[in-house]
Formats: structure tokens, C-alpha cells, sequence
């Protein structure tokens, strides 16, 4: 039995082992130096999802990334020193000192980091300086596609946007790259509109009354980018508030904007404990909330739990050096809070080192930055640094420490930066960057580039604890080498009249420039707009004034002005994506019949159009479930006769294609087995009409914030988890003659007003998915004409249902004008006045389909009548001697073959019927044999057994044989002998056949069974036993010396 006292000396000796056992893990650090332990959500997800698939979904449209970096340990720690205000007003908006970029839509992409981190760059930047800056950029350019990006094909996180921006690779200019949802790759080499100079990470809230940090960073920084988890059930539509009380893991990044200590708890859907709400901006676009914007309560789980920002520094570097492209991927240390690194560089021109580069994981962090030159034997060398600077850094994050005087240093010379860390109760205070599985695999590291101090005092390698390590130490420069003109021109290429716009980057600080555009005219505008008149290629040169002296940049032959073309795929170009990038504005691409795996981005105005085959099949676009077949950014755009198919993604909304420029033309194409079909997403103007589209997951049609679209004349069937079309603020827009049937979750969905929806075919079990605020015009006046369902009057739709209960199918036309009697009354205040009837005086039309249309025997294929009319019979012919009576049979196939099929329909006013020659294909299995006749009699022998269900002579069904019967002679005792369709064909057996024409046969030959045949006395008909020529005595090797002569067959001399 245990006694108390037993119990207690048990816990002295636990205690007493872990007190040990924490002693000899300090121990190890403080000797050996180690990495950090990477945060909890990173380690929770790769044990529980696997490193691979880490993503946690924005709201259903994409990944928000985890990083492995540990900032648990700043959750509710105080900014002390700063100017915090003693007291801050109750409320705070950045909106009223202009300080909040405009709404942003992040459309179908996991993109809400990407927004969220751009808006508070752009924040910093204002009021004085206002622009637009390129998320696509940002997006792509740290994605897996990218030779600089992470692991990640979309998503991403603060810190992830902190390694493009500190490496150089942006902000780049919003036109340069305009956002595309759907792109995975963007130009490289853009030029960099600001230099960011530190990124803030503000220690997060532990409660919902700890809000000073935030707010001090409010007013001192402008946006804040912060993270919450977001679902749809917490959002108070009416008062666009959003309360979590027990959200675990961000799945959305959000920016702040202010805050409102007095706002209502009565105001959320959930009510929170208390009053108070941040004021945040969304990516979502101006249809969301308030505007962009809405209200989260301080009593929300994880808002400003993670809090970043991004401030651009007054251009006072031109450059970086520094070796983690990757940036902050974890932290290391030797188990105490001071710690040294280094990093050497060499010089590639004459420049001056400005500052030293570096995150801090802690609050309070002191550091002293140093420069050494030309170091031998060890990072610094046996001199003393050139200059130091010694800073306190209450905040977190990257930061930027400027040199009093800049150290100069010569092309090809070695340079070192050092930073001794101090990180008070915090033991890894160096930030470095290495492969993470999963996260930075990419990352490289060379011996010589990134050093350690151990706690020996000596400098010791980075890469002896990891070879691809480096620590994310940053060099600021400027170059010596005096000023430097330079541009660019937005476009560069075009058709007459072309204007474009020119921006000046020069270096120097310039105070005059003279452009000179190549034509003949100039400008002393430092960034001017130029209209080029006339087709050809033009130098442009740019001389700026600085006071430093004058500097000349020429960029030859750099305008393009030409007329629009005609272009060939693949003739001139074996991609289509190189003809839409080679192509003026305005010209033609016309793409041959054939199989292209791309993903196009069409980013000017063209006519990008099919050429289909002899068999009227359309060229093929495959983006292989890997993206979006075609991206439509620029306006006026034609996409016309493809089959677009594979558009998908694990993390994303992918359609077939996608348009984001006004005025596209989208025709006379087959869309089919993609995630989703079309998508216009706020345009004006754009057509879609005659396509046909099937097999699609999500809607088929999807318009949001658009207006004036024509969505007409289209099929649009099986489309699985959505309804098939899907409006949402489609104002000015037309739904007219289109076939919408076959829909698993209903025909059509309206959200808003302004769409008008006559002359379709509804034929769905749901037609119409209601919303609350649903209120569409669904017929127009009655005018003559025929009507989709070849009534005589156009005026609202025909609505049928699968089983035959539709509204258009079970109300009567008593007075014959084409309308049932009674209005349609769809719900709320959509009505039909003019559902359109079957009408009586219009005889059958008959028509079908049928699935599947191909595939091995026994095929069972379901067939469906498709006719038009009032129809009192229907009379199936299978092509295979078989019939039916039923409206939509199920008939099986049991032979081989290709079949005619035939239906007939009969009504009141008469019978019509439509057949489809060679329609259903039934194959055999085993291997497959090509047996030709020719024209005239036929002798065959099978040379092998055939499979079972395609050994009849029924194979032969389809060959003309004008009259004449299907003979085999076996031997001279049985003698001819005419076959019948059931009659089983026999290996290396002769038989004879007539056919009127040449005419090729698959024989499917038994992949186990061979051939054999008995070989009576006398004379007997047999072949070959193989599929090629062969020899008589290899022929004839089994049969020894008992055979005498062996004649072959010539149908010009045997008859």
C-alpha cells in the first residue's frame, strides 16, 4: 500500500530527474548550438496531414500557410519605450487620414495573405505617395513554379512575402503584372517601385482588453496585416460584424485598419462578452461587408494574434546582398539570449554598404552591426570593424540598421556584416534559413558564406550544422559608380495608333530629364505618355541630370509598332502561349487540330481561334488538373472552336476559362470534365455563346460584379455539386436560348437584380435555387419568331423535369399561341408571364443521346430521348437486330462492332425519325487485329481463336455484300457451306466473303487461346496460323512430310 509520505519522495526524485534532465538539454545547447524547435501549427500539421499538404483553405478559396518559425513566445508581451500614448481615443480609422489603399478582390486564389501584407505596404507609403503595387506578382513569384519560391503551388504567409520583398524581387507596378487569379508564373526582372526596409512583427494580444501594441502600430505603421478563422456562420450580414469565440488555426488573413472600443457587442451574430471591435479591410471586393470592410470583436479568438506590417524606406539604398532568398525559415542559438553572426560577400561593383539587414525574434533585442573588409583567415580578420552601430528594437521582425558614414568598397572585394544578437530569455537569437521539407526545400547554402560564434568565442560555419545554411543577414548598398539612367515603357509593343506610357528609375536623384521616343519627338516630363503614329521599330533614349552629372540610357529597337497578323499553331509557333506572346494587338491566331498540355494567359487583345479536323473535332487545351486551361486578363479578347478540358487544382476554384477583361468573345466551344466552366469576374461587355459544356464539378457559368454579359445559345448538362449557372450582381445581363438540363444541383441561380432570363430550356429537377434577394426578369414581351422549343412566339422559358412533371409540360396552350395559360409563379417575385408550352402545331422532332458510346462487350449503354413535340410512341433499332418501345431503354450490346442506331417518333401531328450512323462502338477484348477487304470476294482464315462475343460471323454485319452469302469451305468431305450471323468463326479455318467496297474489320484475337485445325485427308481450306506473312514449310512444320501442295488464293484467277 502507497502512503503519503511514499508519494512524496517519489515526486522529490521525478523532480529531481527532469530538473536534471533540463540542465543536461541546456548544457547541450549552450555547447553544441542547435536549431529551434519550429512552431506548434507546423509541427501539428506535418504529423497530422503530412508535410505536403499543410494548407489551411481561405474561406473555401485557398491555402493560408503556416511557417515553421516559433513566435509563440511574443503572445502578450508589452512594447516598452515607445511613443505609446498614454491614452488613445475610442475610436480610430486610417480611412480618415487617407491611409487605406483602395478594396482589392483576391478572386479565386488563395491570395488573402498576398493582399493582406500588399494593402499595409501600400499604407506606409501614404498619403504622400499613392500606388498601386502587383499581388500577382508577389503571388506567383513565391510559388513552387518560381526557381526563387517556396514549396507551395498557391498560399502563403507574412513571412513569405518578407523574403520576396527584402530579396529585391518587388513590389513591382500593378500594370506591369496585373492581378490573374490564375496564373502560376510572372515576368522576372520588373523594376522594383520601393525598396521595403523593415517588416514589424508586433508581439500578438493575449486577451481581448490587450490591444495597446495594436494600436500604438495603428497609428505609428498604418494597416496591420493580421489572421483569423473564418466561417460563414459568424458573419452578421446586416451589421457586417464577424465573432469566432473557439477558432483554433487561421485560415484567413485580414488587414486592420482601426479600431472602436464603444462598438456594440448586440451587433454580432454570436454576441461576445463585451463591446469593442477592430476595423479591418477585406479582399473580397466592395460587395463584401461594408463595402470591403466589416467589424471583428475583440473577443475574437485570433484576431491580432499575428500581427506583421511592411514599411518602404525613403530610397536610400539601390540594392541588397544577402543569401536567404527564402528569408526567416527558424532561429538558432547555443541556449543563450547573446549570440554573434556573420555573413561574407564579395563586391560585384564599386558601392557604398548603407545599412545591415536582420530579423530579431524578441522583444527588447539589442544588436551591434559591424563592417570588416577584405577578412582573411576567419570572418573579420585581425583588423577592427570600419564602422558599427549599436541599436535596442523593441519590436520584432526585420529590421534595417543605417550606418553613420557608408563604408566603400571596391569591385571584387570581400566585405563582412556582423550582428552580435542580444534576445533577452531567449536562446536562439540568430534568424537563418535552411530547407524545411515541405516549406523552403529550395534553399542552398555554400562553406564561406555564413558564420556562428560558439561559445568558445571562435566563428565556426553555419553549413557544419546544416549545408545548406545561411544566416538572413542583409547588406544595404549604394552604388559609386555615379548616377544611372534608366526606364521602362508600359506597353512596349502594339498597333498603331500606340500609346504608351514611360516611367523614369533612374538613379542619382535626378532633377531634369529629355526623352527622345525615336520618331522624332521628345519630352522633359519625367514620366511622359507618348502616342506613336506610325507602323515601326523605334530607339528610345532617356538622359537624366542629376547633381552628381548627366547620365544616357538607350534601349534600342525597344518599340514595336506594327499591324495585327495572322498567325499559325503550329507552323510558326510550336506553343500557343509563344504565338500569344510574339502577336501586335488585334491579330489573328489560328491553332491546327491537335493536343496542347498548356495553360494560356492571354494578356492582350487577339482572336485566338481553332481549326478543327476532317471529323469536325476542335483542337484540345489540357491543363491537366494542374490550373486553368485559358486566362482572359486583357479586353476585346476572342477564344473560338477549342475543347477545353482539365482545369483543376487541390487548393483553388479552376475553370476552363477564365476572364477578367472586358468585352471577351467566348464561342462555339466544347467544355467539358473541368472543375468549373467559365468564370467572368468584374467585367463589362463579354459574349458566350454556342459552347457546349458537361461534366463539370462546379458551376458551369459563373458571373460576379459584371455587367452586360450574353450568355446565349449554349448546352450546358451534368454539371455535379452546383447549380449550372450562377449570377451573383450580374447587372444589365442577358440568359437567353440556352439548353440547361441534367443539372444535379439545380439550372440556374440569380443573386441581385438587373439579369433577364427568356427563351432557355430548363430540364433539371431543380431549375431554380432561390436566394433571399433573388429578383430577376424571367420572360420578355411577346414577339414573333420561332422559340426554342419551335413554338411561334418568343417570350419567357420552356420548364420541363426529368419525370416529366414541369410546369411547361403539364399546363395547357388552349388558345395555341406557343404560352401556357397560367404564368409561372417561381417564388418570391420571380415570375414566368410567358412560360413557353409544348407547342401542338409543331410535328415530332426526334432526337437522343446515349451513354456510354464505346467500350468492350457486353456493353450496356443507357439511351435518352431528346425529341421534341408531343409524342405519343417511341421505336428504338439497335443497329444490332434488336428493338425497343420503351422512351429511354437500357439495351446491351453482345457482339463487336460499330452500330447504326434509330429512333422513331410518332404523335398526333405526325412522325419523324433521326438515325446516328456508327454511333455505338462495341469492342472485344484480348488483342486487336485489322482485317481489310477488298472489293470483290474475300478469302480469310481467323489465325487465331477470336474472343468470346466477337467469334460470329456477326462481326461482318456492317459490310456490304450486296446479296452474297459469308461461305466456308473446312474440307473436301464437308464440302461449302453458307454461315449465318450466329455461326462461330474457327482459327485457320477459310472462309469467303464479298464486299461491295474496301472496308477494314477488327478482329479481337484470345490473348490466351492459339489456333489449331484438324486436317481431314484430301483437300482443305485453311490459313495462316499468325498475323503476318510466313513461310509454306514453317506454315505447314506440323503437319511433317504428309502434305503434298499448298495454293494460295488470287481472287483475279479462283472465283
Amino acid at each position: 500500500m502507497w502512503h503519503r509520505k511514499d508519494i512524496c519522495i517519489l515526486l522529490i526524485i521525478l523532480i529531481t530527474i527532469i530538473a536534471g534532465n533540463l540542465c543536461l538539454a541546456e548544457e547541450h545547447k549552450a555547447g553544441k548550438g542547435e536549431f529551434a524547435p519550429f512552431s506548434q501549427e507546423w509541427q501539428q500539421l506535418t504529423l497530422t496531414e503530412g508535410i505536403s499538404s499543410d494548407s489551411k483553405y481561405c474561406c473555401g478559396s485557398g491555402p493560408l500557410r503556416e511557417s515553421p518559425v516559433n513566435l509563440s513566445h511574443l503572445i502578450g508581451k508589452k512594447v516598452k519605450s515607445l511613443s505609446i500614448l498614454s491614452y488613445y481615443p475610442s475610436k480610430f480609422d486610417l480611412r480618415d487620414s487617407k491611409r487605406v489603399p483602395g478594396i482589392r478582390d483576391q478572386g479565386q486564389s488563395g491570395s488573402c495573405w498576398d493582399f493582406a501584407s500588399m494593402k499595409s505596404l501600400e499604407s506606409s507609403l501614404l498619403p504622400e505617395s499613392e500606388k498601386d503595387l502587383s499581388e500577382n506578382n508577389l503571388k506567383n513569384r513565391v510559388s513552387v513554379y518560381s526557381p526563387e519560391g517556396f514549396d507551395f503551388a498557391d498560399g502563403g504567409n507574412d513571412l513569405m512575402a518578407a523574403a520576396y520583398f527584402l530579396r529585391g524581387s518587388g513590389p513591382v507596378p500593378e500594370k506591369l503584372d496585373p492581378y490573374n487569379p490564375y496564373s502560376f508564373v510572372s515576368p522576372e526582372n520588373l523594376p522594383v517601385e520601393a525598396r521595403v526596409s523593415d517588416v514589424p512583427i508586433i508581439p500578438g494580444r493575449i486577451g481581448p482588453t490587450d490591444n495597446e501594441n495594436v494600436k500604438w502600430a495603428l497609428v505609428n505603421l498604418g494597416c496591420l496585416y493580421s489572421t483569423l478563422f473564418y466561417n460563414e456562420d459568424n458573419f452578421n450580414p446586416n451589421t457586417n460584424a464577424y465573432y469566432c469565440s473557439d477558432g483554433k488555426t487561421p485560415n484567413h488573413a485580414i488587414s486592420i485598419v482601426g479600431w472602436d472600443d464603444t462598438y456594440p457587442a448586440s451587433k454580432f451574430k454570436n454576441q461576445p462578452a463585451g463591446d469593442g471591435a477592430f476595423i479591418c479591410a477585406n479582399s473580397w471586393g466592395t460587395d463584401f461587408g461594408d463595402k470591403g470592410f466589416f467589424y471583428v470583436s475583440y473577443y475574437d479568438s485570433l484576431i491580432a494574434k499575428r500581427i506583421s506590417a511592411f514599411s518602404a524606406a525613403p530610397d536610400r539604398t539601390d540594392g541588397s546582398y544577402g543569401y536567404d532568398t527564402l528569408g526567416w525559415v527558424n532561429s538558432f542559438g547555443f541556449g543563450f539570449s547573446d549570440a554573434s553572426a556573420a555573413n561574407v560577400f564579395t563586391a560585384e561593383e564599386d558601392i557604398e554598404v548603407a545599412s545591415a539587414g536582420f530579423y530579431i525574434p524578441q522583444v527588447g533585442t539589442s544588436v551591434t552591426a559591424s563592417v570588416y573588409l577584405n577578412p582573411v583567415e576567419s570572418p573579420v580578420g585581425n583588423l577592427p570593424p570600419v564602422a558599427s552601430k549599436e541599436e535596442t528594437y523593441q519590436v520584432p521582425g526585420y529590421h534595417s540598421l543605417m550606418f553613420d558614414i557608408p563604408v566603400k568598397v571596391k569591385k571584387g572585394d570581400k566585405f563582412t556584416i556582423t550582428v552580435d544578437f542580444y534576445t533577452p530569455d531567449y536562446g536562439f537569437p540568430i534568424p537563418v534559413e535552411y530547407p524545411v521539407p515541405g516549406y523552403s526545400s529550395k534553399a542552398t547554402a555554400k562553406p564561406g558564406q555564413s558564420y556562428v560564434k560558439t561559445s568558445t568565442g571562435k566563428w565556426s560555419d553555419l553549413t557544419n550544422w546544416d549545408p545548406q545554411a545561411n544566416v538572413c543577414i542583409r547588406a544595404g548598398y549604394r552604388l559609386v559608380s555615379g548616377p544611372k539612367a534608366d526606364f521602362y515603357a508600359e506597353p512596349v509593343s502594339g498597333s498603331a495608333p500606340l500609346t504608351v506610357s514611360f516611367h523614369d528609375i533612374s538613379t542619382g536623384n535626378p532633377e531634369r530629364w529629355l526623352w527622345q521616343f525615336g520618331d522624332g519627338s521628345t519630352s522633359t516630363e519625367q514620366n511622359p505618355v507618348h502616342t506613336y503614329s506610325l507602323n515601326g521599330v523605334y530607339s528610345v533614349t532617356l538622359t537624366s541630370d542629376t547633381p552628381a552629372g548627366e547620365s544616357v540610357m538607350v534601349k534600342k529597337n525597344y518599340i514595336t509598332v506594327s499591324e495585327p497578323v495572322r498567325i499559325i499553331v503550329p507552323d510558326d509557333h510550336s506553343l500557343i502561349q509563344e504565338a500569344i506572346n510574339s502577336a501586335p494587338p488585334g491579330s489573328t491566331i489560328l491553332v491546327r487540330y491537335g493536343y496542347y498540355p498548356e495553360k494560356l494567359t492571354i494578356n492582350r487583345p487577339v482572336h485566338l481561334i481553332g481549326e478543327s479536323n476532317p471529323e469536325d473535332q476542335k483542337p484540345i487545351i489540357d491543363a491537366q488538373y494542374t490550373g486553368t486551361p485559358v486566362s482572359v486578363t486583357a479586353a476585346g479578347v476572342t477564344v473560338e472552336n477549342f475543347s477545353l478540358t482539365g482545369a483543376g487544382s487541390e487548393t483553388a476554384i479552376r475553370p476552363a476559362v477564365a476572364v477578367r477583361g472586358n468585352k471577351a468573345v467566348i464561342r462555339k466551344n466544347w467544355i467539358f470534365e473541368n472543375y468549373a466552366g467559365v468564370r467572368f469576374e468584374s467585367v463589362t461587355g463579354s459574349v458566350f455563346d454556342d459552347n457546349i459544356i458537361w461534366n463539370s464539378t462546379s458551376n458551369a457559368i459563373y458571373g460576379e460584379s459584371s455587367s452586360y454579359l450574353d450568355i446565349s445559345n449554349n448546352t450546358i448538362v451534368w454539371t455535379r455539386e452546383s447549380p449550372a449557372i450562377r449570377l451573383v450582381s450580374a447587372y444589365n445581363s442577358v440568359v437567353k436560348g440556352n439548353a440547361v438540363a441534367e443539372n444535379n444541383k439545380g439550372g440556374v441561380s440569380i443573386t441581385g437584380s438587373g439579369v433577364t432570363l427568356y427563351d432557355n430550356f430548363f430540364n433539371n429537377t431543380i431549375n431554380v435555387v432561390l436566394n433571399a434577394d433573388t429578383k430577376a426578369i424571367w420572360n420578355v414581351p411577346k414577339s414573333p419568331g420561332l422559340n426554342i422549343v419551335i413554338g411561334p412566339y418568343i417570350g419567357g422559358n420552356f420548364w420541363a423535369a426529368p419525370d416529366g412533371t414541369g410546369f411547361s409540360q403539364t399546363h395547357p396552350d388552349n388558345d395555341g399561341d406557343g404560352f401556357c395559360d397560367e404564368v409561372y409563379r417561381i417564388g418570391g417575385e420571380n415570375v414566368d408571364e410567358l412560360p413557353l408550352a409544348i407547342p401542338d402545331e409543331v410535328p415530332p422532332r426526334a432526337d437522343f443521346d446515349a451513354e456510354p458510346r464505346t467500350g468492350n462487350i457486353p456493353l450496356t449503354v443507357q439511351f435518352r430521348d431528346k425529341s421534341l413535340g408531343k409524342i405519343d410512341s417511341w421505336q428504338w433499332d439497335f443497329g444490332d437486330g434488336t428493338t425497343s418501345g420503351e422512351r429511354n431503354p437500357l439495351h446491351e450490346y453482345q457482339n463487336t462492332g460499330s452500330f447504326d442506331v434509330k429512333l422513331t417518333v410518332t404523335g398526333q401531328k405526325g412522325s419523324d425519325t433521326k438515325e446516328k450512323l456508327s454511333y455505338i462502338t462495341a469492342t472485344g477484348t484480348g488483342n486487336r487485329y485489322i482485317l481489310t477487304l477488298k472489293p470483290g470476294w474475300n478469302f480469310f482464315t481467323p489465325p487465331k481463336s477470336l474472343s468470346q462475343g466477337s467469334d460470329t460471323a456477326a462481326i461482318f454485319a456492317s459490310v456490304q455484300t450486296d446479296g452474297h452469302s459469308l461461305f466456308e469451305f473446312s474440307n473436301q468431305a464437308t464440302g461449302w457451306r453458307r454461315l449465318n450471323r450466329d455461326s462461330v468463326l474457327h482459327p485457320i479455318t477459310g472462309y469467303w466473303i464479298y464486299s461491295r467496297k474496301q472496308e477494314e474489320i477488327i478482329l479481337w484475337l484470345d490473348p490466351v487461346s492459339g489456333g489449331k485445325k484438324t486436317v481431314e485427308p484430301g483437300w482443305n481450306a485453311i490459313g495462316s496460323p499468325g498475323t503476318g506473312p510466313v513461310r509454306a514449310k514453317d506454315a505447314m512444320k506440323s503437319l511433317e512430310d504428309k502434305w503434298t501442295y499448298l495454293v494460295g488464293y488470287d481472287k483475279g484467277l479462283q472465283r
